[in-house]
């Protein structure tokens, strides 16, 4: 597989960085996975569930906006120490405050590890395998996802202790391997950078409103049908099964094609209809899950198709990675925040998915205007 990616000189680095994402994927899979019965647990509410994940996205921008330069390992290890500190700040949760704290903690990982780990794969892929290699990076944390949220879930039933023991060995793990990546410096001009993305941040921006769903939603309000850690991780895993195989058969089709449009207007229609869907399946279990995995069999096809398109259209990964996540953590934000007036006025939130399925709807119309617009320029 990787000496049809990549050229002999580049296959080194690039299968040490995915076996470095494979890692830290582990770690974040595992670590991560089980925390919504916990914070039910700890005696959180929905609600302030729904807001500690807002407040995770205000960390990530809160990060992009002060720094101005930072070096690959640093960021890298900095991400892991943000991660574990986290993990310290949320173990026994006393307050409201100490959640949102934790949660702002954790926003810092986002950006410090996945622009640094986004610019180091995109710049070790030909352009012509840009689909193929997107799909590979895409389906690495679903794979690992089959077997670490069974893991967490059955360590968690036991103990949640023993959760946070291997979250610290994960930790020194990953913390560790970064030693053997290669390193670059990173520089977040993002007011340059704004400008540069033009043709696409609109888009970018709605991909991050509707992400509200997978990331903040779906996690919380399952809690109303699972409540248990193992059965929690059964979930994830469930989750995770329904994206694998689809995302890397489809990214190898799409570098063949050359047309990543092709699969994009289809799988965005198919999320926004599946989005007006949900208010009918939030009181029965059953299609709650067929719902749920439907979303989670798109979502990888969408990020990997998505990505591979703004690559294409953005070239200079060092200069579009940064404010790409920058753009997507302020859509996911407000998508949060109307998530959380809804969980906050309705018993049983609706109006949320009737918004975040029309903003998906958007997204189709606005890339078909934008690619009218730039062949007729």
């Amino acid at each position: 597989m990787f000496k049809s990616l990549i050229s002999n000189s580049r296959r080194q680095l690039f299968l040490n960085l995915v076996i470095f994402n494979v890692v830290v994927s582990l770690s974040d899979s595992f670590s991560y996975s089980v925390l919504k019965p916990h914070f039910a647990s700890e005696g959180l509410s929905t609600e302030q569930m729904i807001l500690g994940t807002l407040y995770t996205f205000v960390g990530a921008c809160l990060l992009m906006l002060f720094v101005n330069k930072i070096s690959a390992r640093l960021s890298w290890r900095l991400s892991f120490i943000a991660s574990f500190l986290t993990i310290l700040l949320i173990m026994r949760i006393v307050s409201p405050a100490q959640f949102y704290l934790a949660s702002v903690v954790s926003g810092l990982y986002i950006p410090l590890f996945h622009i640094a780990y986004n610019i180091a794969h995109y710049r070790l892929t030909p352009a012509h395998r840009t689909g193929y290699s997107s799909a590979i990076m895409f389906s690495i944390f679903p794979v690992v996802g089959l077997v670490a949220p069974l893991a967490a879930g059955w360590l968690a039933e036991i103990n949640y202790l023993y959760v946070w023991i291997f979250s610290g060995i994960f930790f020194l793990i990953t913390f560790l391997l970064t030693k053997f990546q290669t390193d670059f410096p990173i520089k977040y001009d993002l007011s340059a950078s704004f400008q540069a993305i033009k043709s696409t941040r609109l888009i970018v921006f709605l991909q991050g409103i509707w992400e509200s769903l997978p990331f903040g939603i779906i996690p919380v309000f399952s809690l109303h049908f699972i409540k248990s850690p193992l059965y929690y991780g059964t979930f994830i895993a469930y989750l995770s099964l329904m994206s694998v195989i689809a995302n890397l058969v489809l990214g190898h089709l799409s570098d063949k094609l050359q047309r990543r449009l092709a699969f994009l207007y289809p799988i965005t229609l198919l999320m926004a209809v599946t989005t007006f869907l949900f208010p009918l399946v939030t009181a029965n279990l059953v299609f709650w899950l067929i719902l749920t995995g439907v979303v989670q069999f798109l979502c990888p096809l969408f990020w990997n198709f998505s990505a591979a398109w703004f690559v294409d259209q953005h070239p200079d990964h060092n200069r579009s990675m940064p404010i790409r996540e920058l753009v997507l953590a302020i859509g996911r934000i407000v998508g949060l925040f109307f998530a959380w007036i809804s969980f906050r006025l309705e018993i049983i939130p609706t109006n949320i998915f009737y918004l975040l399925g029309a903003v998906m709807l958007l997204y189709p119309a606005v890339l078909f205007y934008n690619t009218k617009h730039a062949t007729r320029s």
